[in-house]
């Protein structure tokens, strides 16, 4: 209760009254209509347009999917895969980046693949990066969660932002890696945005900051001889930390990370040199001890990893949640650093102010919570979903 500054528990329980109450408030403008269903996830109804997020819905006329996490790719149903091969079924459109299409279908093997007549976008994003659809113009906007991750801004009768999971930092500008640029505020009637680390407690150092820190750590070990082995999840945090670090060290990759990587590499995309883990066996590497080798966390406890941890390898754990002691148990590492391809705190009442608008709805992480914060800056959301 005291990281929220909450001046008693009474004033706190009028605030999360309201904010329940709010929920089941509708917008005046009867075209629009944001909600959430137990079996379909996020809805948006503009203009008489049904717009599903992240989520297979048939009765949708489009599917917008944001990035390529596993949470986030919609999960087609085997019947309607069937139909969707077969051209019995038609609707509804995709759109998406080009990017994030080509992962997804690589993460899934092949699962997310529909023929191009299904793409409103998503093969030619590279030709451009809006649409136009039944009077509404549909626009994906980069938000540096990941490479390909967008956000949604759409503009109707009313203008509606959705932002996905996102951060407002940008990277890797004037530097020869592909740049991952974050999410700018747009003014909108309608915000729907994330706020996983929506406390107070969660503020994060710069990302210059960090990778400074981290490549420090990783020379020190060298000089001792030490090789480094950094948890960082397979997409997103992995590419990202690999363009930050020093390119004299030996990079390694896990195998679902080079898999990425290359084909990241296959769309034109700059990186770091590295090489994939497979390259050499166990018994080199603890010969060689020169290595810095990025693996998604929970491989850790997974042959050959936990041998190599086990034979003094040093161990970098990145994570928004290292603020947790559950994550810290969870994940045993000799060095914790506080980064994620969230937003921190600050951002997300800096990035909310500055988008000014009418109606906010919230999702993920602690809603209530940060439902307060807002209102002690006199901003009242409308709802959670």
């Amino acid at each position: 209760m005291n990281r929220l500054n909450i001046e008693n528990l009474k004033n706190f329980q009028h605030y999360l009254h309201e904010f329940q109450k709010s929920s089941r408030r509708a917008t005046k403008n009867s075209n629009i209509k944001i909600t959430f269903d137990k079996k379909y996830g996020k809805q948006i109804r503009i203009d008489d347009v049904k717009i599903a997020i992240d989520h297979w819905n048939p009765a949708a006329d489009l599917i917008f999917f944001s990035h390529p996490h596993m949470d986030h790719i919609p999960n087609i149903p085997k019947k309607s895969l069937k139909q969707i091969k077969d051209r019995v079924l038609k609707r509804p459109l995709f759109i998406c980046s080009k990017i994030s299409k080509e992962i997804a279908e690589l993460r899934t093997r092949k699962k997310f693949s529909f023929p191009g007549s299904m793409w409103l976008l998503g093969n030619n994003l590279n030709l451009k990066s809006s649409v136009d659809y039944k009077g509404l113009t549909l626009s994906l906007i980069e938000n540096g969660h990941t490479y390909g991750s967008c956000s949604l801004f759409i503009e109707g009768s009313e203008r509606i932002f959705y932002t996905s999971d996102f951060t407002g930092n940008d990277k890797f500008l004037n530097t020869p890696f592909t740049a991952l640029r974050g999410l700018k505020p747009l003014e909108c009637e309608h915000l729907i945005t994330e706020c996983t680390y929506g406390l107070p407690k969660y503020i994060f150092p710069s990302f210059p900051e960090l990778s400074m820190n981290i490549n420090q750590n990783i020379q020190n070990n060298l000089l001792l001889n030490i090789p480094t082995i950094i948890l960082a999840y397979s997409y997103g945090k992995s590419q990202t930390i690999l363009n930050s670090l020093n390119p004299s060290f030996n990079i390694l990759l896990e195998k679902s990370i080079a898999k990425i990587v290359k084909k990241l590499e296959a769309l034109d995309l700059s990186f770091n040199s590295w090489q994939p883990y497979g390259k050499y066996n166990k018994n080199q590497l603890m010969k060689l001890r020169d290595y810095v080798l990025i693996i998604p966390p929970y491989e850790m406890f997974k042959e050959p990893y936990k041998t190599l941890i086990a034979d003094g390898a040093n161990v970098i754990y990145l994570s928004g949640k290292t603020f947790s002691s559950d994550a810290r148990e969870r994940f045993p590492a000799d060095h914790y650093y506080p980064y994620s391809d969230h937003c921190d705190y600050n951002q997300l009442i800096d990035f909310v102010q500055n988008t000014n608008p009418e109606h906010i709805y919230l999702e993920h992480g602690n809603m209530s919570a940060f439902y307060y914060a807002l209102n002690k800056l006199d901003i009242t959301p409308n709802s959670e979903i």
